[in-house]
């Protein structure tokens, strides 16, 4: 599995030098081209160091947005069993808080899903387990009467009394057959920051079953590592929690802390689940916060398709850097491929609905998420928040993307906000080709691309592109209703395209900080605009300011306010008194905006539909 990293292609030339680089696993398809830039030197919002076992760690101070700091990042908990884990402070408009600081043992705890958005399959009722674990008190709940259950199979609750109870392991629990395991909400499984929790290993790629499924549990402190020398070299170091090869693991109300894999390798993915193969990783209402590993800070696969419903996926790292690359026939590179999920496979789809994807870091591609697709395979996120992640500012290495990096995919971007997210280039969402068999090609609608940034150099200059969207060489898009505010980078602030984009409804305001022509927007070359359309709004518009986004656009403030909760899942950002927006104009309008309400025709620009 390679792809081609390239320069960014924004109509100034090749930034980057060619290098080949891959996902996080070793497919064997031929690569594409993927748009890319490295990183040059500027104050990052950092992450905090990795305290002792059951220290907190304070996060790093956010790197500066606009005219307002960052803020910094609150220490995580301490404590055995968890206390609450800080989060990155939030920023002005377009500042990005630091990460909070990712403690050792016991460190991180306290976030809880969102509020349910999307409709979510129905666990196993375990009401008739088959197998119980202990006999009503603490002392009977084992690791060997856990072992045992597991082995036979079947569906398997815990009866080890009222309190919570957590239970160490020291070796790895092997599921061999179709598993039920149902914590009530009252046991944790600790690998005690030594051995993984669980594996499921069909030694068969292609195979479909059997199934592992968890309700109502705490995974925490698991460890992976790889048989390969050096470690993160091969494929089976991933998942400090939960590893499967062939066969599915399927999560319902589970929360998964500080778990860990290799912290470099190009073949290693998933702090705390890694799939590999034909199955699917399915994930209901639950908490990924504070795990680390190469690629994937929370979640890999290679191969096996991704569902994540109602969740929140929040402080996670990928803790490699460089990217992956494929020389002479053999996988090297360090990782660092997103910070939240990493995902590369052909033949899979990856769905997330309803679901916060904020404060995650990674050191090369996709602060949030990461996936690279061969044949078209749907990427979709609906009622999504990624917010406040971020890729590591290391100097003369490939990198992008704080928020979303997704390549040869057919994205659908529908009712989320991707915001104050801080990379070195193509911030808040990047879309690139792999391929001429996987051109990629993104659709947005009634959504809010708000205060994503470049890093900042010392100077107080700006030195990467493309802070809102980039849509790279052979893929495209459409973007419908959709509100491109307040994103700042040195050039193409609000959208960067080397491709066909078409553009409706939609209103765009943001920062490009440079002393020649600041550009809202650039097209495949200097002087051609981004796209065509009808019915958009664009903002500013002085004697330096730059080219029409689409031609005939209008030139008005749209008079936008910040990003808060004005009703539905996801924060968006509404027209002011005065401002033009209120005087509807758009055609050809989705039936409801971001927040599910009704739209008229013609309807309000932008996403959020006015009276």
């Amino acid at each position: 599995m390679k792809t081609r990293l390239r320069g960014l292609s924004l109509g100034f030339g090749v930034l980057c030098s060619v290098v080949a680089v891959t996902g996080c696993g070793s497919d064997d398809s031929g690569g594409g081209g993927a748009t890319g830039g490295t990183g040059g030197s500027a104050a990052s919002g950092g992450s905090g160091g990795s305290a002792a076992s059951g220290g907190s760690a304070s996060g790093g101070s956010g790197a500066s947005g606009g005219s307002a700091a960052g803020g910094s990042g609150a220490s995580g908990g301490s404590g055995a069993n968890g206390g609450s884990a800080g989060q990155g402070g939030s920023s002005g408009s377009g500042g990005a808080g630091g990460n909070a600081g990712s403690s050792g043992s016991g460190g991180s705890g306290g976030a809880s899903p969102p509020d349910p958005t999307c409709d979510e399959p129905r666990p196993t009722d375990t009401a008739n387990a088959n197998r119980v674990v202990g006999t009503g008190t603490p002392a009977s709940c084992t690791e060997a009467a856990l072992r045992t259950e597991i082995a036979a199979g079947g569906i398997i609750e815990f009866d080890c009394g009222s309190a919570p109870h957590t239970i160490t392991l020291t070796q790895t629990l092997q599921v061999t057959s179709n598993v039920v395991l149902n914590g009530g909400n009252t046991i944790t499984l600790s690998g005690g920051g030594n051995v993984r929790i669980m594996s499921l290993d069909t030694g068969n790629f292609e195979a479909t079953s059997p199934t592992l499924e968890v309700q109502n549990l705490t995974f925490r402190d698991g460890r992976s590592s790889g048989t390969a020398i050096p470690l993160g070299t091969d494929t089976d170091g991933g998942g400090g929690a939960i590893y499967h090869l062939g066969g599915n693991v399927h999560v319902f109300n589970c929360q998964f802390y500080d778990n860990q894999c290799p912290v470099d390798g190009p073949d290693v993915a998933g702090g705390a689940i890694y799939g590999i193969g034909a199955g699917e990783t399915l994930v209901v209402g639950s908490v990924f916060q504070g795990n680390r590993c190469s690629n994937g800070g929370a979640i890999g696969c290679l191969g096996t398709s991704i569902e994540v419903l109602n969740s929140r996926i929040q402080d996670n790292v990928a803790t490699g850097q460089g990217a992956n690359s494929v020389e002479n026939g053999q996988q090297v590179g360090r990782g660092g491929n997103g910070g939240g999920i990493c995902m590369d496979g052909r033949g899979r789809t990856l769905h997330v609905c309803g679901t916060v994807i904020k404060g995650n870091e990674g050191g090369a591609f996709g602060g949030a998420v990461f996936r690279t697709s061969y044949q078209s395979e749907r990427s979709d996120f609906e009622f999504v928040t990624v917010d406040g992640n971020s890729i590591r500012d290391i100097p003369n290495e490939p990198n992008g993307a704080g928020g979303l990096y997704l390549q040869g995919t057919f994205v659908t971007i529908d009712s989320s906000t991707i915001s104050r997210n801080v990379a070195n280039y193509a911030v808040g969402v990047w879309v690139n080709e792999h391929g001429a068999q996987a051109p990629g090609r993104l659709t947005m609608t009634n959504s809010t691309v708000f205060g994503n940034r470049v890093y900042e150099r010392s100077d107080f200059t700006m030195m990467g592109l493309a802070a809102g969207i980039n849509i790279g060489s052979g893929a495209d898009g459409t973007l419908t209703n959709c509100t491109i505010v307040g994103n700042i980078a040195q050039f193409a602030s609000g959208i960067g395209r080397a491709s066909p984009l078409t553009i409706l409804n939609t209103v765009i305001h943001n920062e490009a900080r440079n002393q020649y022509t600041p550009l809202n927007c650039t097209g495949s070359s200097y002087a051609s605009p981004p796209g065509s359309g009808s019915h958009n709004i664009q903002w500013p518009n002085g004697p330096k300011d730059d080219m029409d986004c689409v031609s005939g656009i209008t030139r008005a403030d749209p008079m936008i306010g910040m990003l808060g909760d004005n009703g539905g899942p996801t924060e968006t950002a509404l027209p002011q008194a005065g401002s033009p927006l209120l005087t509807k104009s758009g055609t050809g309008c989705p039936t409801v905006d971001q927040r599910g309400e009704p739209r008229s025709e013609p309807c309000t620009l932008g996403a959020v539909e006015m009276p």
